[in-house]
């Protein structure tokens, strides 16, 4: 019993040090077809969107008919 405490100890442990040296990205990836409709995508975010579709290419507009619609800001 005493050695499934120390593993569950130094298990948790690990998982605590590991999850500390995680790095969060601090840019934020939003899905363009949903931004005219999504209320959690702010309207900055939708106005660029907005451009972006006005302002694409041919080959952008393949790539965004196989479900490539995606803004990184």
């Amino acid at each position: 019993m005493r050695k499934y405490i120390i593993g569950f100890i130094a298990a948790s442990l690990l998982w605590i040090f590991l999850l500390y040296n995680i790095e969060i990205p601090e840019y934020k990836i939003y899905d363009c077809s949903m931004a005219d409709w999504h209320p959690d995508i702010p309207p900055a975010v939708k106005d660029e969107c907005r451009n972006k579709r006005k302002n694409e290419t041919e080959t952008e507009k393949r790539l965004h008919e196989n479900g490539r619609n995606f803004l990184r800001t």
